[in-house]
C-alpha cells in the first residue's frame, strides 16, 4: 500500500486489528529484510508507558495512540514531512503469548512537493 503526502504536511498511519491478544504495537522504518525495523520510532504497550525514539530527526515529529484494547486500533502520526521521510514504514503487533507469532504490516510513504 502507498500513501502520498506533500512536504511539510502530516500523515496518520492507522492499523485496525481483530482477534488475538495484543500486548504491544510498534511502528518504525522497515528494513529491507522483512520483518525487521531499520529504526523503531514508537512502541505502545498495553500495561506500561509508551516509548518514542530519542533520535532528534524524529523524536519531536512522531507520536502514537492505542487504547490498549484487542481487537483495537493504533494510530501513528508523522508531522512536518520531509523528503527524507519517503520510505517504507512497518507496524508490528506483539502478542501477549510467546507461543503466538507477531503480525507485521507495512506501508510506503511517497512525498511530493508543495
Amino acid at each position: 500500500m502507498q500513501v502520498t503526502r506533500v512536504l511539510g504536511s502530516s500523515v496518520n498511519f492507522t492499523w485496525v486489528f481483530n482477534g488475538g491478544n495484543v500486548d504491544s504495537v510498534q511502528w518504525g522504518i522497515k528494513k529491507d529484510e522483512f520483518p525487521n525495523f531499520q529504526q523503531l520510532l514508537v512502541t505502545l504497550r498495553k500495561h506500561t508507558t509508551s516509548t518514542i525514539t530519542s533520535d532528534p530527526l524524529y523524536s519531536r515529529r512522531v507520536s502514537g495512540a492505542w487504547d490498549g484494547s484487542s481487537p483495537g486500533q493504533a494510530t501513528f502520526t508523522l508531522n512536518s514531512i520531509q523528503k527524507a521521510d519517503e520510505r517504507l514504514y512497518m507496524c508490528r503487533l506483539g502478542p501477549e503469548s510467546l507461543s503466538v507469532l507477531p503480525v507485521y504490516d507495512s506501508v510506503q510513504l511517497l512525498v511530493g512537493g508543495k
